[in-house]
């Protein structure tokens, strides 16, 4: 027959296997503390209870959670020492359970709790252990004395030790989740980092991606080139605050001295955590700046954590997380996650610099392959280490044949070339050098200039042989325009003279012939300096054309005609006209073309011959051939009589003179009214010089 006693054991006993099974089911740190303080404490028969459990550091117990007491009593208790004296204190120190029977043994065994007045009676303090490990305290407290005999203790105890092992379950499953988190957001971060080489944006997403995630703030700066610091980004979930941010990092730009913060982080490479943002440490920084402090006050900052973006023993630059008015302050396991990130970040960021260093190298080497300047570069020894296409164009050796090998070897004119050259240093002007070298028994006019730098000297070759060609025509021409000028002006002026003499009477067809060769040699001074205009015009692209309807034979014919007028008795002319077609150019200068070709038949002729000017149908085309018997044109200058200044005959051996200037303004004219002009020549047998011009 049962008794009331074994009826309310078995009741208890119920309620703490009832609370057991809540134990086992809660999964979360909450959900344990809500089956302790609410169905726990009412199993236990008490009216109060509080869990508190040992800090990172082992000197403090924090006050997890409580239910039944007064909240305002129970702030002062947030977190206290284990060494004070005090019941949990007490067994957390020793491991032991603590049975207090009534509120005067209370007060007589901790007389500093006797202030409390009547809060609670009887009080049992029960400690939390894993495996021997004690790691907090659960405090009941009851609304009577109470004798705590052995089955109530034994309760108690087994309660305690259910109630341990679930929050001890349920901080490891929180822990769990809290770094699987971590490893997600690590895992983010790196796949985000990965993802492109421009450091700038990148970083600026890996701030956004940290907030609200780590921190209400997080902030990005780089060590500029000078070591002036340049803040990147800055992250909020609210724009205004970012803008606002951006605003007074104006007002008050970081001091690269400052003994704490970001600078010292850049300035150090060390990091810098700050779990508590004390009132001490904030009147340090901030010293007596008002407007400063009300700034930082509106802020609301609890926590911070600043780390090195540092690789290969350089720091790039600092990440800061700031927690303030909605994030936690930050724990040890923050501060190692932001160490991670930050040095993911610097390991990309000198992913990127060292991609854009090694891009700009390829881009120079491309560079440097397709300059038109030769680009040598010799190392210490003399071998040859860079040798790019203008070069091999420039020596006749080619890239491979050139690389690895001693510059000698490659070009035996090699010292010739640079013995005279001055050598600078990088960054200075060098001053090229202009030598004549023989290779391939060719004679090159060649410019060198070098620069002397820590791994050789690098040299720039320049073939200047087509300038130099041109520097001796231009001489050339000098000279023959000279000669040209000096001709037509000596007869000029020395037929002036004759008719102005006093001593000296000319009967009157003395005089016609005087003025007839004026007029004469001063077309052809007009002819001469019209060439030099006309050829300056075409240079500066200022010819102008009026194109028209035109019927290239009548043109042709008006040429032959004025041609026969003062054409040696050696030469005669033709016209061969073949149904030809209208085309559309300028008259003038189609007729000046055609003067020119004619012209020039005429005067290579000094033997005399037939000179036959041919215009005839080409299907879609006008072309017209000026064929004469006459000196006739080498194979090699075929295309250089065309170019400026050049003449077939410079010293004159026929006695064919010319200013250079009329081939090149034939072909410059043709082209302009989009038609082409070529020759076709066998020394000793004549030219036919084609002119093509499309049909209207």
């Amino acid at each position: 027959m049962s008794t009331p006693q074994t009826h309310d054991a078995a009741d208890r006993a119920r309620r703490l296997q009832r609370v057991a099974e809540l134990l086992a089911e809660a999964v979360t740190p909450q959900q344990v503390l809500d089956a302790i303080l609410t169905d726990g404490v009412r199993a236990a028969e008490a009216h109060a209870g509080a869990i508190g459990v040992l800090s990172a550091d082992g000197e403090n117990i924090e006050l997890l959670a409580q239910r039944g007491y007064d909240p305002d009593l129970m702030s002062a208790w947030a977190t206290f020492a284990v060494d004070a004296q005090l019941p949990m204190s007490e067994v957390v120190r020793t491991g032991e359970p603590l049975f207090i029977s009534s509120l005067a043994e209370r007060n007589r065994l901790y007389p500093s709790l006797s202030h409390l007045g009547q809060e609670g009676n009887a009080l049992a303090v029960l400690p939390l252990a894993i495996h021997g490990a004690v790691f907090g305290g659960l405090s009941l407290s009851f609304d009577r004395d109470i004798v705590f005999e052995h089955e109530r203790r034994e309760l108690k105890m087994a309660f305690a030790r259910q109630a341990a092992q679930a929050l001890a379950r349920s901080r490891l499953y929180a822990a769990e989740q809290a770094m699987r988190e971590r490893m997600t957001f690590l895992a983010e971060a790196s796949e985000l980092l990965a993802s492109s080489l421009d450091y700038n944006r990148t970083l600026g997403r890996l701030a956004q991606l940290c907030v609200p995630r780590l921190a209400d703030w997080c902030a990005i700066d780089i060590l500029g080139p000078d070591g002036e610091i340049e803040r990147l980004t800055v992250a909020h979930e609210d724009p205004e605050k970012v803008r606002w941010a951006l605003e007074l990092q104006e007002r008050y730009p970081p001091d690269p001295e400052a003994p704490r913060g970001v600078a010292n982080v850049l300035r150090t490479g060390e990091p810098e955590f700050l779990p508590t943002i004390s009132p001490e440490l904030l009147d340090e920084a901030l010293g007596d700046d008002d407007e400063l402090r009300e700034i930082v006050n509106e802020l609301g900052l609890t926590s911070s954590i600043a780390v090195p973006l540092r690789v290969r023993g350089r720091t790039l630059g600092a990440l800061s997380l700031i927690a303030a008015d909605t994030h936690e302050p930050f724990t040890s396991a923050d501060f190692e996650l932001a160490l991670e990130l930050a040095r993911r970040a610097a390991v990309a960021v000198d992913n990127a610099l060292l991609y854009r260093k090694a891009e700009r190298g390829a881009n120079a080497a491309r560079a440097l392959a397709y300059v038109a300047d030769g680009v040598v570069l010799i190392d210490h020894e003399g071998v040859v280490r860079h040798w790019n296409q203008a070069a091999a164009s420039i020596t006749n050796v080619a890239e491979e044949d050139a690389l690895d090998r001693q510059v000698r070897e490659v070009v035996p004119s090699w010292d010739a070339l640079t013995t005279h050259v001055p050598l600078v240093a990088p960054g200075a002007a060098a001053r090229p050098v202009t030598v004549p070298i023989v290779i391939d028994g060719d004679e090159r006019w060649v410019s060198v200039a070098g620069v002397r730098f820590e791994q050789g000297t690098v040299y720039a070759l320049q073939d200047v042989s087509e300038e130099r060609a041109l520097e001796k025509t231009r001489s050339d021409f000098v000279t023959t325009a000279s000669h040209e000028l000096r001709t037509p002006l000596a007869a000029v002026y020395g037929a002036i003279r004759t008719l102005r003499r006093p001593d000296v009477e000319l009967a009157e067809e003395d005089q016609a012939q005087f003025l007839e060769m004026i007029e004469a040699e001063a077309t052809r001074l007009a002819r001469i300096v019209d060439q030099i205009l006309l050829a300056g015009q075409l240079d500066a692209d200022a010819v102008e054309l009026e194109v028209s309807e035109c019927d290239p034979s009548e043109i042709a014919a008006r040429v032959i005609e004025s041609a026969q007028l003062h054409a040696p008795e050696s030469i005669s002319l033709s016209l061969d006209v073949d149904g030809t077609p209208k085309i559309s150019c300028d008259e003038d200068k189609l007729r000046q073309v055609l003067v020119n070709l004619v012209d020039n038949a005429v005067k290579y002729s000094p033997g005399g011959g037939h000179v036959e000017l041919r215009v005839r149908n080409g299907h879609g085309s006008c072309v017209i051939d000026v064929v004469d018997e006459g000196l006739g044109i080498p194979p090699g200058e075929r295309e250089r009589i065309f170019e400026k200044f050049y003449r077939l005959d410079p010293e004159q051996t026929h006695g064919v003179g010319g200013s250079g200037l009329g081939l090149y303004i034939c072909r410059e004219l043709v082209e302009r009214m989009d038609g082409h002009l070529s020759v076709e020549s066998e020394p000793g047998k004549g030219s036919r010089f084609t002119l093509e011009l499309p049909a209207r």
